[in-house]
């Protein structure tokens, strides 16, 4: 070999090894972000998952019907007002990367003004619900029986779009471990708030299934009160020199609900149609409601990982795109999909090991307990692969908004779970008599397609980028 190709092969090398360090590294710093929101995530489920159980433990499975039509409502519109709170990420991502504080000042203003519109918006139709939902016949006895509850749910929101949006601001900081310890901290306060505001134990009142309502919005105006405080010691009580940019940003507003209401209606459509699922299985038989109950269980904490990786390759996606630099545009993509794929064939692995031994102890030995767990094993097989395919594409979606490209991925998933996955497992149950594996199935294809086009469209702008 020439003196001059040996130069050439060991420049060669150079880059490639200088490439593959540059992948390494933000793989690192994608796991280190996303390792504590899927934390939060599991927190968050705990809690709810401890209200339900107190609910129904003290009170019975009729209270427990009550507050559930009021706590799914209340997280329909909470999480469509996470959603467009989530338009916040890349800008305020942008500032931190560029170390604008004034610009991150007036972020946090917009911030806030959204959340005054969200909870104008919102609280109203949660607080009326037991009136308006009569309506849509359900049954009035069971809605006046939650009323309290859901109305202290209601008040709820206003706190809790306050501490998603320093969620929101402390995630664009890459700083959730701030989030997560005020989150643990949280946790067993909930329970504590539960049993006294349920039970009335002393001189307390005892207020019911509505005390648990009632110990939500006390947990989250303490949560919020904590971010706050929390907010203003790290910045120490500085405040930005005065310039135009003091006066509030109207147009940011506007840019911020822009970005943001797509995230809003693919959030509530994504968990709608989960929704829809469980008010469908509920028509099958009594084995099938049981099997999709485990399996849609089992899904929502596998669920924490994906939705932490979208997250996490969304703000780096934003950071990337603010340095205005293809290497770190294309280092942040290819890993972020690696690692995507890489924890969707681990969590696909898992549920194949275990989807027996835990169908088997989920149910007992009779013969609709048998007929469930053989049923719960293939759905927990196919949710395996609906995580395979699933994980790549929350990545993608995550990366497209980093690039402020929310709308295409909410028609992709109103496409992808509406027009195909419902109608296809419907199909598959009425049509074909699959029954509960048929509305998985539907599922599954609904998360293909909505995988396969947000890579399409992924790496369709990736080329128009270079």
């Amino acid at each position: 070999m020439s003196p001059a190709n040996a130069d050439h092969a060991s420049r060669a090398r150079a880059v490639a090894g200088a490439e593959w360090r540059l992948h390494l590294e933000e793989g690192r710093a994608l796991f280190r972000l996303a390792v504590p929101i899927a934390l939060i995530a599991l927190v968050n489920m705990g809690m709810s998952v401890t209200d339900g159980v107190m609910v129904s433990l003290i009170f019975g499975t009729d209270a427990l019907a009550a507050v559930a039509v009021g706590s799914d409502l209340y997280s329909i519109v909470f999480y469509l007002g996470a959603g467009v709170l989530g338009g916040l990420a890349p800008f305020y991502t942008a500032a931190v990367t560029h170390l604008d504080a004034e610009e991150k000042a007036s972020l946090v203003r917009v911030g806030w003004m959204t959340v005054c519109l969200l909870a104008i918006a919102s609280v109203p139709i949660v607080w009326l619900a037991p009136s308006w939902l009569k309506g849509l016949g359900l049954e009035a006895a069971l809605l006046e029986q939650g009323r309290g509850y859901t109305q202290t749910m209601a008040l709820t929101l206003v706190p809790m779009l306050g501490v998603m949006l320093y969620r929101t601001i402390l995630t664009a900081a890459e700083q959730p471990k701030v989030f997560l310890r005020v989150t643990l901290a949280m946790l067993p306060l909930n329970a504590v708030a539960n049993y006294l505001l349920m039970t009335g134990p002393g001189p307390l009142p005892a207020l019911g299934p509505t005390g648990a309502g009632t110990s939500s919005l006390l947990v989250a105006l303490m949560t919020l009160a904590v971010l706050v405080a929390i907010a203003r010691r790290a910045s120490n009580g500085a405040r930005p020199a005065h310039s135009a940019r003091a006066c509030f940003d109207w147009l940011g507003l506007i840019a911020v609900i822009r970005i943001g209401l797509p995230i809003g209606i693919a959030t509530v459509a994504e968990v709608g149609i989960f929704l829809g699922a469980t008010l469908y299985a509920a028509t099958l038989g009594a084995a099938d409601v049981a099997a999709h109950t485990l399996t849609l269980r089992t899904a929502g904490i596998a669920y924490a990982v994906p939705a932490a990786l979208l997250q996490a390759s969304m703000v780096r996606m934003a950071r990337a795109e603010s340095l205005e630099d293809p290497r770190h545009r294309h280092s942040v993509i290819t890993s972020s999909l690696g690692l995507a794929l890489l924890c969707g064939t681990i969590i696909c692995l898992l549920m194949v090991g275990v989807a027996g031994s835990l169908a088997a102890s989920f149910f007992d030995e009779s013969h609709m307990g048998l007929k469930a767990a053989k049923l719960a094993f293939g759905l927990l097989i196919l949710l395996g692969l609906i995580d395979l395919v699933g994980g790549p594409g929350s990545a993608t979606t995550g990366l497209l908004r980093g690039r402020k490209d929310t709308r295409t991925p909410m028609v992709y998933m109103l496409v992808g779970y509406w027009l195909i996955g419902a109608p296809l497992g419907l199909y598959l149950c009425e049509v074909l008599d699959f029954g509960v594996t048929g509305l998985w199935t539907g599922l599954a294809a609904g998360t293909l397609t909505t995988t396969l086009l947000s890579l399409a469209r992924l790496f369709s702008t990736s080329r128009q980028h270079r």
